[in-house]
């Protein structure tokens, strides 16, 4: 866990902190281009006011077939039908919507995509409103079957946002389920479903105090104490209308045990909360939070919570310039230009939607518009993010109502070095979620979750992680912790511009991932060993000094779990033979030449 300390923005930053007034980039904007029809994603959103759900549809960047880049997922189609497209690599996509077996959804709104079996793939948990949750399971190839009544997840109720993660450290993710509790329509708290291991699934809300009443619309799993766990952050509508009043809510994990420490919190704002983005704004290493909000009344800003360190947040909005004095319902922290600082982007529903650039002092400035992501005239309600084209910046998705889907590819964020994280789970967290980076590069640390639905409203960012490094062309030290907060890696001087598979320690050295180190996961070690340290050696980098060198050979060596060899004689480990230069293995098998050619001599095979 980090120390408290203070962020670009200090710590206490309601105090008066002005910062300068035009934080702009320090050359010429190179906007978005929206491409969604071109790169053949051809998806029509119902009209305002819409006929089914309640208030805008989810859209999700997953990668569903695991080939190492995002597919789509989208919901609204006035048929219900849910959209599924699959990414080509280059960020062009094919459609596989009518294949795919996801039933329609007569009352679409929100998606969330997680492996709550274990199986190594993304599975898809969707609610609806006035109509049962669904759960589909992926079954690969884009096709998926319907489980939700054996998994016992088909609550019926006025469905709104849906999160996965694994609260109590067993290694299956969990899920919970906001609810939009009107008792004039299905009066249903909100539901807490707690993963079994064996596809099924049992409700535990109210044991965990987490079935709450109010007007739910989104919730987040995140790691706000940095203790390894995560913890429950709920964004609760009408509370200002509806006393008593029911606000957002902040519940810690206590070993497994969600404790409500709303009170006291400064979390536990009162407005027409709608959507979040979680994600560490400030740069001091602990996850803030962003809420959006209704404008016509005295408290329609958007609240800019920062985590203090302390189990405390201050709203610091308009010190930060992201107050946004406009109804809004999405919104993202990511780096769109890479510059190693926070941005965001927010949702707005009779007005352009807004990009606030953020560089090293408050405030932001309001760029939308000059970078080309205002969006359509209509009503905007979710997007998300995700790197579609493999050029290392984060590309942004936005589900609007009336009209086709805008996909927005970024131009501007290739112009500066990145870096993105793959972190490998450990079985059945095959994707890490709950787990986290810290990234220090150009003098500065960024901290990253994996989040699986929630951050934003109604849909999810890819799991992959992205930190802009601005000039850096390595990031100097990355601090890896795997959910939980154990195991936890720590490598150096990584290159920049390339995506990086981070594997925790019990995984290093078996390539194959069948549970050993042998003969066959070598010939990956004798290739790296040596040479230019680039993505695939990571599997061999056991000290993670970004170096394939003689001491992940020691440690290769010291982890092998066949028998070691000297068939020469000359007291030294074959392995070492090869790798060190002395002998040759001209067909990889871990075996020098010349005793082969000796075996077969023996042998009378010559």
């Amino acid at each position: 866990m980090p120390t408290t300390g203070q962020g670009r923005y200090g710590v206490i930053i309601a105090s008066g902190f002005l910062g300068c007034l035009l934080c702009l980039p320090a050359h010429a904007l190179t906007a978005f281009t929206e491409e969604a029809v071109t790169r053949g994603v051809s998806y029509v959103v119902q009209d305002y006011p819409q006929s089914s759900g309640q208030y805008g549809f989810g859209v999700a960047f997953a990668d569903l077939d695991n080939d190492g880049d995002v597919d789509l997922v989208i919901l609204g189609a006035v048929d219900g039908r849910v959209g599924v497209y699959e990414n080509d690599g280059t960020g062009h996509f094919t459609d596989h919507s009518l294949s795919s077996g996801i039933p329609l959804l007569a009352q679409a709104s929100a998606l969330a995509a997680g492996d709550y079996d274990g199986d190594g793939d993304l599975d898809l948990f969707l609610t609806q409103y006035g109509a049962p949750n669904v759960l589909v399971r992926h079954d690969g190839n884009f096709v998926f079957t319907d489980v939700s009544q054996t998994a016992g997840i088909n609550t019926l109720g006025p469905g709104n946002g849906v999160t996965f993660g694994d609260y109590d450290g067993d290694g299956w993710l969990d899920v919970y389920v906001a609810y939009y509790d009107d008792p004039f329509e299905v009066d249903q708290d909100n539901v807490l479903f707690h993963n079994l291991g064996d596809g099924t699934f049992e409700e535990v809300g109210a044991a965990h105090t987490v079935d709450d009443s109010g007007y739910g619309f989104q919730s987040v799993w995140f790691d706000f104490d940095r203790d390894g766990d995560v913890d429950l952050y709920l964004s609760n509508d009408r509370a200002v209308q509806n006393c008593p009043c029911i606000g957002n809510q902040l519940w810690r994990n206590d070993d497994g045990q969600l404790v409500n420490i709303s009170a006291g919190s400064g979390a536990d704002v009162y407005l027409f909360s709608m959507g979040i983005a979680a994600g560490d704004f400030d740069g001091n290493r602990w996850p803030d939070l962003y809420v959006t909000n209704i404008e016509p009344y005295d408290e329609g800003y958007n609240p800019l919570l920062l985590n203090q360190g302390n189990g405390t947040f201050v709203e610091s909005s308009a010190a930060a310039g992201v107050d946004n004095w406009i109804t809004s319902w999405g919104s993202i922290f990511f780096d769109f230009d890479n510059d190693t600082y926070m941005d965001l982007y927010v949702n707005n529903m009779f007005e352009p939607n807004a990009l606030f650039d953020c560089n090293e002092t408050f405030p932001c400035k309001e760029i939308g518009q000059v970078a080309g992501v205002i969006g359509s005239d209509q009503t905007s309600f979710s997007s998300a993010v995700g790197d579609i084209d493999g050029d290392g910046d984060l590309d942004l998705i936005v589900n609007n109502l009336q009209g086709n889907v805008e996909l927005f590819v970024n131009r501007e964020g290739e112009t500066r070095n990145w870096i993105r994280y793959r972190v490998i789970g450990i079985a059945p967290n095959h994707y890490a979620v709950g787990g986290n980076t810290d990234t220090f590069a150009n003098g500065r640390w960024q901290f990253h979750e994996i989040m699986a639905g929630g951050n934003s409203y109604f849909g999810q960012n890819e799991l992959t992680i992205t930190a802009g490094l601005g000039a850096a062309e390595t990031a100097e030290q990355v601090d890896v912790s795997w959910p939980g907060g154990s195991p936890t890696r720590t490598l150096t001087d990584l290159p920049s511009g390339y995506t990086w598979s981070i594997y925790p320690p019990g995984r290093l050295g078996d390539e194959n991932d069948d549970g050993f180190r042998t003969a066959e996961d070598f010939p990956v070690l004798d290739e790296c060993f040596e040479a230019a340290f680039v993505p695939g050696c990571e599997i061999m980098d056991f000290n993670g000094d970004s170096s394939v060198d003689t001491q992940d050979l020691n440690d290769f060596i010291a982890a092998y779990d066949d028998e070691l060899l000297d068939c020469n004689d000359n007291q030294v480990y074959d392995l070492s033979d090869i790798a060190l230069g002395g002998s040759l293995d001209t067909n990889s098998n871990a075996v020098p030449d010349e005793c082969e050619f000796v075996m077969v001599f023996e042998n009378g095979f010559e």
